[in-house]
């Protein structure tokens, strides 16, 4: 009896041990992006050229050495564990940190295509400390609101209408989010707006959708299609064009048939860019590491599968599928694409 009785505890012992190992090799194991074709890297910039560079998720800053757009500005990268148990607040440490690292002095404005945590929550106060406009839905507008941003450095977003930053044109184009579970959209406000000014810190719930935004950013040098989310709207972009695509790919590979087919044809082939990137795979729960940032845990996203099914349809519609690393900038020129 005092044998069984001791075999019983010290399996109920090992139970939570054994959970908590086998959570951590799942969260540990995660594909690689280097296998994929990579954007080369340029030692130095390029006089005259657009420059891009992807900062992780959907942050991408875009420059012609003039005037500066960021995209969906997130740099907090909150824990799962956070996410999940605690209020959540922009991480000012974090925050600076990014744009001191990437001499991120001055914006001209801040665009956001969804009002989720890790599009949105960050954008006001990189804007305020860039002085930056912050534009987007009315959803972003009561987070900038919440965040103590004036009214007039807020800019709610008609869909379609060309908006103008100096030789930049932007246009935000009503979209969607990419599907997901049924208690992913309970937990995150699918389709639902912030209906009233947000101050963190707030549960994640709070941070809701709102509208999903396609971005076009027009230029001299090139036209930039911006996919913050792996969803769309049939004709979303016809008769728009563009010379590089960043696209979303997280999540591709959980969707129904055809569902990638339909993605790039909404956005790719629409477009007819000729070159596109995914955005959006990076592990955003963990802190930014610079060129070595991972991609999500195997458990969370299949990167191997989603890569696969978006790089199959990119290159039947004629196009080049190019990963570019976290951190790296690229140029663009109408007289010279690149690579």
């Amino acid at each position: 009896m005092a044998k069984r009785l001791i075999m019983m505890t010290a399996a109920l012992l090992a139970a939570p041990l054994f959970l908590f190992v086998l959570l951590w090799a799942l969260f540990s194991w995660r594909p690689d992006s280097s296998g994929w074709p990579q954007w080369p890297a340029s030692d130095s910039a390029e006089a005259g050229a657009l420059s891009v560079t992807w900062l992780g998720t959907s942050t991408l800053l875009i420059s012609d050495g003039v005037t500066d757009l960021m995209t969906d500005a997130y740099f907090s990268r909150a824990s799962r564990l956070s996410v999940m148990t605690q209020d959540l607040a922009p991480d000012d440490e974090r925050i600076d940190a990014m744009l001191r690292q990437y001499q991120i002095d001055g914006l001209d404005a801040v665009l956001v295509v969804h009002s989720h945590f890790d599009h949105a929550m960050d954008s006001p106060a990189v804007a305020m400390r860039t002085g930056a406009e912050l534009v987007g839905s009315e959803s972003t507008a009561n987070v900038g609101r919440g965040a103590g941003m004036a009214e007039s450095a807020i800019r709610v977003v008609v869909p379609g209408e060309a908006m103008r930053y100096a030789d930049f044109e932007v246009i935000f184009l009503l979209s969607d989010h990419v599907p997901q579970a049924a208690w992913l959209d309970r937990l995150t406000g699918m389709n639902e707006p912030i209906s009233e000014p947000l101050s963190p810190p707030a549960p994640v719930s709070a941070w809701k959708e709102g509208e999903s935004y396609a971005l076009l950013i027009r230029h001299p040098q090139g036209n930039i299609l911006i996919q913050g989310s792996a969803g769309f709207v049939d004709g979303q972009l016809d008769g728009y064009q563009a010379d590089l695509a960043f696209v979303s790919s997280v999540g591709l590979s959980r969707q129904r048939d055809g569902y990638v087919a339909d993605y790039v044809r909404n956005t790719v082939t629409a477009s007819g860019a000729p070159k596109v990137v995914p955005i959006h795979w990076d592990d955003f729960f963990l802190p930014w590491q610079a060129e070595n940032t991972p991609a999500m845990p195997l458990i969370m996203e299949d990167l191997e599968g989603s890569f696969r099914l978006l790089s199959d349809e990119v290159g039947a519609a004629g196009a080049e599928f190019v990963v570019l690393p976290p951190g790296q900038t690229i140029y663009l020129r109408k007289d010279e694409q690149h690579p």
